[in-house]
């Protein structure tokens, strides 16, 4: 029997427990032809990391049943969504007002800092997350106007903007997704992303982190729009074991990271947002921008490691070229998630319990 230690606690994992899980992590990773060797060391991490969650989580596991009779799914214009208005969540004013202050030229600390302020609940979830170790300072910060100081008016501005999208998707049908899921796993793909810009030098770490945050939302859009056409679709994927993405295609002629572009665009976010949720499953090969192959990466990577669910059963085949030019190997694998599962606990406590 095997030991492994969560927060400091021994575990015990029975060997038919890691077998179950190197069987199902197998499965997951059935798209992925000819794997470099960092591609096998995420998938040894991930399931010893499987092992672990259905050792302390076994209900999650419980093999759900298939069905041979598929609804039929009618192709859908994307447009239609976005143009009923009644069907998307509304934004806020003070999400208004960030959103000009970002692409104002002269926006101060001053007026960030008092935009912020208007929303008490925006403030508190801010000043929690600048005194979390998402960002490890080395004082405690008491005020948005300190905060903005030590952060930088961009970055906390960034940071504002994502993460208060979260609040709004309160009405997506329980029984079509696990939303506790689907966050932990949008959460950890942002954590990765921003780990991947550390390490590489690449992109903006809060770019990174809120590009990662958001990467899924065209998944929200539908499930809370199109809730049975979203569920019918993912019956497909699951039945006919492909990827979700594709199907979404096949069947509904787009898919989740197209919408998801569409409604950034349609809520005038920076670019390279749009950008990295519009391309995540496929990114450019020439790109200005490093956050939709950062999130390209992170994707492969929190779903190879197993954390968290957005619907899509399988872990995407990356990019060879992008893959590559992150200079991945087994050692920055190990690096890329040292410790990883106490700062995604942190970080989804201060996201989801705000």
């Amino acid at each position: 029997m095997a030991e492994d230690t969560i927060n400091g606690k021994d575990i015990d994992i029975a060997p038919e427990t890691f077998e179950a899980a190197k069987k199902l992590l197998t499965k997951r990773y059935k798209f992925i032809k000819n794997p470099d060797d960092s591609i096998k060391r995420l998938a040894r991490l991930g399931a010893e990391h499987v092992a672990r969650d259905m050792t302390l989580n076994p209900e999650k596991y419980e093999l759900s049943s298939t069905t041979t009779d598929l609804p039929d799914v009618e192709p859908l214009d994307p447009l239609d969504i976005l143009r009923k208005e009644h069907q998307l969540p509304a934004l806020p004013q003070v999400f208004l007002e960030l959103q000009q202050a970002i692409n104002a030229e002269n926006t101060s600390a001053d007026d960030l800092a008092a935009i912020i302020s208007q929303d008490p609940s925006l403030t508190a979830f801010l000043l929690r997350m600048v005194n979390s170790a998402f960002y490890s300072l080395p004082m405690q910060i008491d005020t948005i106007s300190r905060a903005v100081t030590v952060v930088g008016v961009n970055q906390l501005s960034t940071l504002a903007v994502g993460t208060s999208v979260m609040s709004l998707f309160k009405d997506v049908p329980v029984e079509v997704i696990d939303m506790e899921q689907f966050w932990k796993h949008s959460v950890a793909c942002g954590l990765i992303a921003r780990r991947i810009c550390r390490i590489t030098g690449k992109g903006d770490p809060e770019r990174a982190f809120v590009s990662g945050l958001l990467h899924d939302i065209g998944q929200l859009i539908l499930l809370q729009a199109e809730p049975e056409r979203a569920a019918a679709v993912l019956t497909h994927a699951r039945n006919k074991d492909v990827l979700l993405f594709a199907e979404e295609k096949a069947l509904l002629g787009f898919d989740h990271a197209t919408l998801g572009g569409m409604l950034l665009r349609k809520w005038n976010f920076p670019f390279v947002l749009v950008s990295a949720v519009l391309e995540h499953h496929q990114p450019k090969e020439k790109q200005k921008e490093a956050e939709p192959a950062l999130v390209h990466c992170a994707e492969t990577i929190a779903t190879g490691l197993g954390i968290g669910s957005s619907g899509e059963y399988f872990v995407q085949p990356p990019d060879e070229k992008i893959w590559a030019s992150m200079g991945f190997t087994p050692d920055r694998i190990d690096e890329m998630i040292e410790d990883l599962d106490e700062e995604l606990e942190e970080a989804f406590g201060v996201l989801i319990d705000s």
